[in-house]
């Protein structure tokens, strides 16, 4: 290389974040809970076509519970190691 062209590319405009694993974390997280959604979608027609009141309302239950767990996973990991802790 030229010497020119050593200081254009010196030069040049590099962003000052490069892409880190958070990216793909969160990336990996939107994935789940699309998942998630689309499982509790399914279930709550399911029990709809039957007439099921009570299938639907837990299958929402659960849909939240299992959305808040993946969302806050760190969270509630610390309260099964503090309530292992407790025993």
């Amino acid at each position: 290389m030229k010497l020119t062209e050593l200081v254009v590319l010196a030069n040049s405009n590099v962003p000052d974040e490069l892409p880190t694993l958070n990216v793909v974390e969160n990336w990996g997280l939107t994935v789940i809970l699309q998942l998630i959604s689309l499982l509790v979608f399914f279930m709550v027609a399911k029990h709809f076509a039957r007439f099921k009141m009570g299938g639907i309302i837990m299958t929402m239950i659960l849909g939240g519970v299992v959305t808040f767990v993946v969302q806050n996973w760190s969270r509630v990991s610390e309260w099964v190691s503090a309530f292992i802790d407790t025993f």
